[in-house]
């Protein structure tokens, strides 16, 4: 991976690699494992769980809802810190920020549908009279409903727009660019539903656990969890977004722009180290400080969790350190590991159902996991491939324009990368 001076300042789509290269068939085998086994849900029950009647959720229930929507959370992040900070630097990853987000969303929110098991029910979401308001997770269905359905399928629509323009002609480019000052006038209210929402139902996760009370440990159980589930969010959309664009690199053998990603670490370092002082603080303050320093499992799986955070966090702090892009690549996969076992704890490894009952999941509960995660990376290779989703050097640019008017001698393009009349 090698670096350039030049800001990323358009986006490009993976032009010279076709789709269906080995890492693509891997993942796209695992994918069709899940949803087969997804779909055998429906006709066979729940043979392959390990679920009993004090863990009455799989370890696919708490996957689909509390890692996948953390590593989704990369437009939040990125929004959150380029819109309301008024960090500009991070606007040019933007699309590959919320192209993630809409895929990890669009997938968990896929494999929720299913493991509730009767989704033609579903509709009724979209019936207010139909609502439970006296339900916990009715303000988690909502607000990711909206959030995929409106805010981050608009979002993504930008660029959609922006290739049909590209390679349509004529009559159909000037229709097209009709959508074009609508889409710029609405932007901004969409920005700001795609931070509220988000925000709202990263919190109300932690809240749900709060209400489970004594069964989740009390290292974990925290009237602070709606905010530390919400932080932690945060930090596992920038170690998402940074892991990949760094992937991209390697497998596409694209350059990058490490001031840039180092600006990013830094943001994600900063976050870490909030959560993690807040986190000692918290059961210092109430008093569990003690179970913290026990010689058991849960004391060791606590530090574990922040330890995989601040640690890395530590090293991003020195801008040497950040500009190294093996540093950053190998923090970005720590703090995320980190993220995601604690947004996964409280549900799973840290709740204690009060009987002496053990859930341990099964084989095909973790090919269903896998199968999910595998779905969303073929969905992503394909849409880098199909789509100007990540940011591109100046040299970059200049070679897809040039694919470009390859397919089109007529093409004209702007300074700002926009096709303009003959």
């Amino acid at each position: 991976m090698s670096a350039e001076t030049h800001h990323w300042h358009r986006n490009v789509q993976v032009f010279h690699s076709k789709l269906l290269t080995a890492p693509y068939l891997f993942w796209a085998t695992l994918a069709v494992i899940g949803l087969t086994l997804s779909l055998g849900r429906f006709f066979t029950g729940l043979w392959f769980t390990g679920m009993n009647d004090d863990y009455a959720w799989g370890v696919w229930k708490t996957f689909n809802v509390m890692t996948l929507t953390a590593l989704g959370s990369g437009g939040l992040a990125v929004a959150f810190f380029c819109y309301v900070l008024g960090k500009k630097q991070s606007h040019s990853v933007m699309r590959a920020a919320v192209a993630s987000s809409f895929l990890f969303y669009a997938t968990g929110m896929l494999a929720l549908s299913i493991d509730v098991g009767r989704p033609w029910n579903l509709y009724n979401m979209a019936l207010p009279w139909t609502w439970n308001l006296r339900s916990s997770l009715f303000e988690v269905a909502l607000c990711m409903t909206a959030y995929v359905v409106i805010f981050l399928l608009f979002e993504n629509t930008t660029y959609l727009v922006d290739q049909a323009i590209l390679e349509s002609e004529g009559t159909w480019r000037g229709r097209l660019r009709k959508w074009v000052p609508f889409m710029k006038k609405l932007y901004p209210w969409m920005v700001g539903g795609a931070l509220l929402l988000p925000a709202m139902h990263q919190s109300s996760l932690g809240a749900l656990m709060v209400i489970a009370g004594h069964k989740v440990h009390p290292l974990w159980q925290t009237q602070m969890l709606p905010a530390f589930y919400l932080i932690q969010a945060v930090i596992c959309g920038f170690a998402a977004v940074l892991f990949i664009l760094m992937s991209a690199s390697l497998a596409w053998r694209r350059n990058l722009d490490v001031p840039v990603l180092s600006a990013m670490g830094k943001y994600m370092a900063w976050t870490s180290l909030v959560f993690v002082v807040a986190r000692y603080v918290d059961v210092l303050v109430r008093g569990v400080v003690g179970q913290a320093f026990q010689a058991n499992w849960y004391a060791a799986l606590f530090h574990v969790e922040n330890f995989l955070v601040l640690l890395p966090a530590l090293a991003l702090f020195n801008a040497r350190l950040r500009s190294i892009p093996r540093v950053l690549f190998v923090t970005s996969i720590l703090t995320g590991a980190g993220g995601v076992l604690y947004r996964f704890t409280p549900t799973t490894l840290a709740y204690r159902a009060g009987h002496p009952s053990v859930y341990f999941p099964k084989i095909a509960e973790l090919l269903m996991c896998l199968g999910y995660i595998g779905l969303a990376v073929i969905l992503f290779i394909w849409a880098a491939k199909r789509f100007a989703i990540l940011p591109a050097t100046t040299s970059e640019w200049d070679k897809y324009v040039t694919f470009l008017k390859s397919k089109n001698p007529s093409l004209r393009i702007n300074e700002h990368g926009a096709a303009t009349d003959n």
